[in-house]
């Protein structure tokens, strides 16, 4: 169980790192992104402050023992809004771009709610661990295989809409 949790920890703190830290070099574009979401001229500033916070947040939350089911319910939850969002938008017909790292991605389809849902079971996947399994000291070789497989699912985070394009090319 212990190689499950630490893959969930690595992988939740990483998808807030590369999100966060798209957010934070493109600020202004992230804030001005959200017009596509309705969200109104005079608070947009601040949401995407307040998303950015909560994001840098998760990371060391996610990542120390002491805090661990905060952080990774924190980052379910997250994710869980972030598709409930984008679905929402989908279903109203639109199709902004994804800023969700902070770069100029795709347009949103419904492959980034999948996404989101997945990321989400696997931080609620390592809340539950945490939660319920007795804290032990990992032996140091799990740090490298959960590392691996964390940069690898990370790796893919990363290219996902160049991923999705390949497997599902849109018509046109």
């Amino acid at each position: 169980m212990i190689y499950l949790l630490l893959t969930s920890q690595f992988v939740t703190a990483g998808v807030f790192s590369l999100s966060a830290y798209g957010k934070v070099r493109e600020q202004s574009e992230f804030a001005r992104s959200l017009a596509d979401f309705h969200v109104p001229p005079r608070v947009r500033v601040a949401v995407a402050a307040a998303v950015t916070a909560v994001e840098v947040a998760v990371i060391p939350l996610a990542l120390l023992p002491a805090t661990a089911v905060a952080g990774l319910a924190l980052g379910a939850v997250l994710l869980l809004g972030f598709a409930a969002v984008i679905g929402l938008t989908l279903r109203r017909g639109r199709r902004p771009r994804c800023r969700c790292f902070g770069a100029v991605g795709a347009p949103l389809r419904g492959a980034h709610v999948v996404r989101n849902g997945v990321l989400a079971a696997i931080a609620t996947a390592g809340a539950v661990l945490a939660a319920t399994h007795q804290a032990v000291a990992p032996p140091i070789g799990s740090f490298v295989v959960t590392g691996v497989l964390a940069a690898a699912l990370l790796a893919a985070v990363a290219n996902f809409d160049d991923l999705v394009e390949v497997v599902a090319p849109r018509a046109g």
